[in-house]
């Protein structure tokens, strides 16, 4: 009697259990229709109010907290707000920022605004799926689905890499898991991928949320001004300019507020060193030495290799963990190929660029040859003794 009566409670609790998982997990449209109210568009507005750059962001008070990417708000002289329902709120405050994680909490002056669920996004797993909301181009409350594919670890954090497509303006937008809760934070894409892209977990985020505003925009505004009488530091391309009538060579160093030094990182956070890399991977057989002197020109570039074809430059420290090397043609000075130095695993590296590759050895070294990608460029990875990926490289696709 007490296994039959054993056997029924299981047979009613376990149902119970099933339909109160499947309760919890919602389809997008789903998530959507209940969460997307509280995903604005936030509009950067310069001292004459007019737009420089917009973004995305969620509020998560009903006093008019907003979370998004402290590279959505900085540099702008204030703030214009869109709630989806047509409501605008013009802004400069800001209760905290996380200049690592690139993390800034806007305050608008709201009262009983619609709010997000926030998640634990500790919990989120590879393989997960998730849905993003975003404004990508202004276009107001975008939906995209994916799974979280890797989980990458920095310095200071971690972010998720996720499939879920997004675009510019997207960043700053709200990550969701099944059940609809925000677990992260749209943070930057790698458009060379196939839907790459990256997101903050919103744990982060958490201990910084509040309605007390403690500093304004004008508190971020970088000190471009330069010291009077000081120099101004010289650049990549105005060392093309001046070389190319000599020798039509590249030489010299660039030096800026980061890098000064061979041994001074450019970048104090990873994911901006990540961001520069993929940046001039897009730019690859279409940018030439000046304009990558304008993305770079706050580092020591060094010149490390020479050819009659081609001349390497390096940066021994994009980011504390990360080294990179650029080539350009000769005498065009064209980008052709970029190399980063990492630390990763081969299941990082299948994770982030797939599985399809083909092994060969040059010399002493294996590769990982990934062959011709989209955009007509090529990737190969470096393993080194114990088959761990030192360095990813894109090059122009022959």
């Amino acid at each position: 009697m007490r296994i039959i009566i054993g056997t029924i409670l299981i047979a009613l609790i376990f149902p119970a259990a099933v339909l109160a998982q499947n309760q919890a997990m919602k389809s997008p449209s789903e998530i959507a229709r209940e969460q997307s109210k509280a995903v604005v568009i936030i509009e950067a507005l310069d001292e004459r109010g007019s737009v420089t750059g917009q973004g995305s962001g969620f509020i998560v008070t009903p006093q008019g907290a907003i979370v998004t990417n402290l590279h959505v708000v900085q540099g702008a002289s204030s703030l214009r707000v869109k709630l989806p329902g047509g409501d605008s709120y013009k802004t400069s405050d800001l209760v905290d920022v996380d200049d690592a994680k690139d993390i800034a909490i806007v305050k608008i002056k709201g009262f009983k605004l619609p709010v997000v669920r926030l998640g634990d996004s500790d919990k989120a797993e590879n393989g997960e799926a998730i849905v993003a909301i975003s404004s990508p181009e202004g276009l107001v409350n975008s939906i995209s689905t994916g799974v979280i594919s890797g989980v990458r670890r920095f310095d200071t954090h971690r972010v998720f890499q996720i499939t879920a497509p997004i675009s510019n303006g997207s960043s700053g937008g709200a990550l969701f898991n099944p059940s609809g809760e925000v677990i992260g934070i749209i943070t930057f894409l790698f458009k060379s991928g196939q839907n790459i892209n990256f997101a903050v977990p919103i744990n982060y985020a958490r201990g910084m949320i509040g309605d007390q505003p403690s500093k304004t925009l004008a508190d971020l505004k970088p000190s471009n001004k330069p010291t009077e009488g000081a120099k101004p530091s010289p650049s990549l391309a105005d060392t093309v300019e001046s070389t190319e009538q000599i020798d039509g060579q590249l030489t010299g160093a660039i030096r800026g507020k980061l890098g000064r030094t061979q041994m001074e990182p450019m970048f104090a956070r990873p994911d901006e060193a990540l961001k520069l890399f993929y940046r001039l991977v897009e730019g690859i057989n279409h940018i030439n030495a000046t304009d990558v002197a304008k993305l770079t020109s706050t580092a020591a570039v060094i010149k490390s290799k020479e050819t009659d074809e081609a001349e390497e430059y390096t940066i021994k420290y994009l980011s504390s963990l990360t080294g990179l090397a650029m080539t350009f043609s000769k005498p065009e000075h064209l980008l052709t190929g970029v190399e980063m130095t990492v630390n990763w695993s081969l299941t990082d590296l299948e994770n982030t660029f797939g599985g399809k590759y083909r092994k060969r050895a040059v010399g002493k070294e294996k590769i990982l040859d990934y062959g011709k990608l989209q955009g007509g460029r090529a990737l190969v990875a470096v393993l080194d003794g114990n088959g761990n990926v030192r360095s990813v490289k894109f090059t122009k696709a022959k």
